[in-house]
């Protein structure tokens, strides 16, 4: 799917950026960093924005729209990385709490941009079309109605963890009983995963004309909605979490049976199948490490593995492989544009994350170091890849 106009320029700067700030998370492992520059610089700077830019591009077209304005996602770039430049800086220089204040505030500036252009778009159109309007108790017949169902709440979910964010400011009301954890549940399973499950589900029938078992799809979308909010709002707090966690669980496990459903039944075999197919497993994986930390099955997990899954293994595999979907390299002409470049920055990321998480659990210093030296040559590569794509004559 090709990239064009104002809103293609736009998609194509969220994904440059998210693209440098995987290269970026690799060196925060490398150096050690907090669990919290982790998360802001893998979370808020690489998965949040490449989210925001192909929703951008996606979300009014599945209305039959294109979005409304052309400039205001210029304005959210610069706010959200204005924001998290603000955030990381202060946590690794200590600025002081007027810049961390700053950068909360433009982060959730940017995010209320992009919900009121989405719904600016998109809400007219469904309310004057009689075909987007369901009867009550009528159940969705096709998983891509259902899918399109779970993308308001999704976005909920994206609101809901701003209102958490603010809250950790002082001197904000704070009717949640904000944390951290709270914050990134709300985002990285509500908004982010809620929504690689329900585009996908529409992504994978488009790109390899394979339709996903209803059944399943219904499975997915329902435990993966319900999931995040009963994780962020009881974060270790029985027995409400480990319900959560168990939902998630199904939810993820779901999904990886769709991508295999898929995967196995297509003869359109890309690059990108692999990348979401491996990132699809490192779902089920890190939240399994997660629920078995909860129960205490299998002894006490590290959750810093759980992180590391989580991130590199499920949200950065699965956004390289979408993006290459979308933005296939074979298609430009540079160095290195074919499908077995692309593949090997899949492999070195997915490698690079293994070793980086048996390294944590063992605690074996070398993989350690050698899982985030492979993952940061894989995502160098895609970064790379993905940025001649756009430069080539023929980049969309």
């Amino acid at each position: 799917m090709a990239a064009s106009g104002g809103v293609g320029r736009w998609t194509r700067s969220f994904s440059v950026g998210s693209a440098l700030s995987m290269v970026g998370l690799q060196l925060a492992y490398l150096f050690d960093a907090s669990f919290r520059v982790v998360a802001l610089v893998g979370l808020f700077g690489a998965v949040l924005p490449m989210v925001f830019g192909m929703a951008y591009l996606l979300l009014p077209s599945y209305v039959g729209r294109t979005l409304s304005t052309q400039r205001l996602p210029g304005v959210h770039f610069a706010a959200t990385y204005a924001g998290t430049g603000l955030l990381v800086g202060d946590e690794l220089l200590g600025l002081g709490p007027s810049v961390a204040v700053g950068g909360v505030f433009l982060w959730s500036a940017g995010v209320t941009i992009f919900v009121g252009t989405l719904l600016q778009t998109t809400l007219p159109a469904i309310l004057a079309n009689p075909a987007t309007k369901r009867l009550p108790g009528v159940p969705p017949r096709r998983p891509s109605e259902l899918a399109t169902l779970a993308i308001p709440v999704a976005l909920g979910y994206l609101v809901v963890g701003t209102v958490a964010l603010l809250s950790t400011v002082d001197g904000v009301p704070d009717p949640l009983g904000s944390t951290g954890p709270m914050v990134v549940h709300f985002y990285a399973t509500g908004f982010v995963a809620l929504l690689i499950f329900a585009l996908g589900i529409r992504l994978l029938t488009g790109f390899f004309r394979v339709t996903p078992p209803i059944s399943l799809s219904w499975l997915v979308l329902s435990c993966g909605s319900v999931a995040p909010g009963v994780l962020a709002l009881n974060f270790y707090r029985p027995p409400w979490f480990g319900i959560g966690a168990g939902l998630e669980f199904v939810a993820m496990a779901g999904y990886a049976s769709l991508v295999a459903v898929v995967a196995y039944r297509t003869d359109r075999h890309r690059v990108g199948l692999y990348g979401i197919g491996l990132g699809a497993a490192a779902g089920v994986l890190s939240v399994g490490v997660a629920l078995a930390s909860v129960t205490g099955i299998g002894g006490n997990p590290d959750l810093a593995a759980h992180v590391i899954v989580a991130l590199d293994g499920f949200l950065l595999l699965t956004i390289i492989g979408y993006a290459y979907q979308f933005f296939p390299v074979s298609n430009g002409q540079f160095p290195g544009a074919t499908g077995r470049t692309a593949a090997s920055t899949i492999a070195l990321l997915g490698t690079g994350t293994a070793v980086h998480a048996l390294g944590v659990v063992g605690d074996v210093s070398s993989f350690r170091f050698y899982g985030p030296v492979l993952a940061l040559i894989g995502t160098v590569g895609y970064s790379y890849l993905l940025i001649r794509r756009f430069l080539s004559p023929t980049g969309p």
